[in-house]
């Protein structure tokens, strides 16, 4: 008991220590109440223009005990000044004539924002994409919408609808557009790329993006498209449909007691197409290491016009990561060039893991030699002020936990997603692109929705690096209880010194800080979110933590 007492005073101290080593501080504006009709499940961020921030309020497009399924309302832009102040609030209603829209995403460009919506025809088997501005001052849809395609799908009879992917370039001159037409197994039927100019004003288009594999599944992942106009697509080309469908199923393993979750297996490689206006067909990259499998990776296209890569890689045939990677494709040779690779090591990687936690990972597959059954998810790759990039790769993973309970008519069983996003390792590289270090951020978060309170907002300001995220803690057996942790923020500077400071206490409200998908990085110094309040689902608060160091 006494020494139990000493380690926990001690915790504590260094805890306080860290807390106190760490500048910021936590600014919340009013709190607004809103009607059922302004409900939504998700405040996500749009970016800034001057001294304002946009954020979309999306209604809830899911439904389950926890929430109102009010899919189909229309959604909100709000404008707020850096100090959180709400400026104005606009519903955006989205119809072409008597006809109603399906938001498909929004863009700041230039300090212009863009709205794109479509509208599905299944008379005329077509499928329209529109684009139209919205005044950043007024918050009011321009007109002046425009049809920006027209998808044919009368050729299909399984069409179940289109995925569009939105991305600007570089310098923001150049948009493109890649779409799918899918099936109701979320199979591709067709995919084409349209890229267009800074007004949106089509510059040239293909409608036959097709990978150059005949068996297997292959899949884009990643979309971009260079200052000159030219696009690259990053995919996956899986051996067989078994994995790419199936996952890697591990079962009554003790990872998650009699849970089942899912990864991805090593049957898989990473390929790149490259379009270009007036080219016939394609230029295709196969991107492989010698020796090394890779597991995770994303790309750059820099200011020279060449291709940069980065990303995490396992031994071959597994699918544990040791270490990080980073090289140059060459695209007129076609070859992986400077390469640079540093090893994450055991210290790095087990760090802040318990022995009970080793031993669940060890036992959790077949292979004892495995013992990291996460995904990572790796963020765009980005450059300090000082010239040095780097990238963060999150630990993630989703499963299914099944439970039973008898009633009167019998034994019921149910069905939970899970979804548990961890560790952050950051991989620092240095001027001339070759690997400088490794750090790792420990974080514990698991949830029963995907996106709602997981993962991290990041900031960087004078090349060091600011991570805010939520924690949560395991109560009783493994996501029967889950109790909500305390909210942090961790620095990170460039030599990899780290300190941590508590954002909001453990039971200081029964609500984490949604940090995902509407976390706002303002330029300077702070981090910018909106959140429903603990204390009535009918109101909401935007607020910042500012970087004062």
């Amino acid at each position: 008991m006494k020494k139990a007492f000493i380690l926990i005073c001690l915790s504590l101290y260094i805890l306080i220590a860290q807390s106190q080593n760490v500048g910021f501080s936590v600014k919340s504006g009013e709190i607004t109440n809103f009607r059922m009709s302004d409900y939504g499940s998700d405040i996500r961020q749009l970016g800034t223009i001057g001294n304002y921030a946009y954020f979309l309020f999306l209604p809830f497009e899911t439904g389950n005990a926890l929430e109102i399924n009010l899919a189909g309302k229309n959604p909100f832009i709000y404008k707020c000044d850096l100090n959180n102040a709400i400026v104005k609030k606009t519903e955006v209603e989205l119809k072409n004539g008597k006809k109603e829209l399906q938001l498909e995403g929004i863009l700041i460009l230039k300090d212009k924002i863009f709205v794109f919506s479509s509208f599905q025809n299944s008379k005329d088997k077509k499928h329209y994409l529109f684009v139209q501005n919205f005044n950043p001052t007024t918050l009011e849809l321009v007109d002046n919408s425009k049809l920006a395609d027209e998808l044919d799908y009368s050729g299909f009879s399984k069409f179940n609808g289109t995925l569009f992917h939105i991305q600007a370039s570089p310098d923001s001159s150049k948009v493109l557009i890649f779409y799918s037409l899918m099936n109701k197994k979320s199979e591709e039927l067709r995919s084409g790329i349209n890229v267009y100019d800074s007004d949106i004003n089509l510059l040239w288009k293909n409608d036959n993006v097709t990978s150059e594999f005949t068996k297997g599944i292959f899949g884009f992942s990643r979309f971009k498209v260079d200052n000159k106009g030219v696009v690259y697509l990053l995919g996956q080309h899986y051996e067989d449909k078994s994995n790419y469908y199936d996952f890697a199923k591990f079962k009554s393993r003790g990872f998650f007691s009699n849970d089942t979750y899912f990864t991805d297996m090593p049957n898989y490689t990473f390929e790149m197409y490259r379009y270009a206006q007036n080219q016939a067909g394609s230029d295709h990259y196969s991107l492989t290491l010698s020796k090394k499998f890779i597991r995770s990776m994303n790309f750059l296209l820099q200011d020279n016009g060449s291709v940069f890569c980065a990303g995490l890689y396992s031994e071959p045939g597994k699918i544990s990561v040791t270490g990080s990677f980073s090289f140059n494709l060459d695209i007129n040779s076609k070859s992986i060039v400077n390469l640079s690779t540093i090893d994450l090591g055991n210290d790095l990687i087990t760090r802040d893991l318990g022995p009970d936690e080793m031993r669940r990972f060890r036992r959790s597959i077949d292979n004892k030699q495995e013992w990291d059954p996460y995904d990572y998810a790796l963020s765009e790759i980005k450059t300090r002020r000082n010239g040095e990039k780097y990238f963060i790769a999150e630990q993630h993973i989703e499963g299914l936990r099944t439970t039973t309970s008898s009633t009167g008519s019998g034994v019921v069983t149910t069905v939970t997603p899970i979804y548990v996003t961890n560790d952050l390792f950051v991989v620092n590289m240095n001027m001339d692109n070759t690997i400088k270090r490794n750090d790792k951020i420990t974080k514990r978060q698991f949830w029963l929705d995907e996106n709602k309170f997981n993962s991290y907002a990041v900031l960087e300001k004078n090349n060091t690096l600011y991570f805010l995220y939520n924690t949560f803690e395991q109560k009783d057996a493994f996501f029967k209880k889950i109790e909500i942790g305390d909210s942090f923020i961790t620095r990170l500077d460039v030599n990899g010194k780290q300190a941590k400071g508590i954002i909001k206490k453990k039971g200081e409200d029964k609500m984490p800080i949604p940090v995902l998908n509407n976390a706002l990085a303002v330029p300077g110094n702070s981090i910018m979110y909106g959140l429903l309040t603990p204390k009535g689902r009918a109101k909401y608060q935007f607020q910042q933590v500012i970087i004062t160091e």
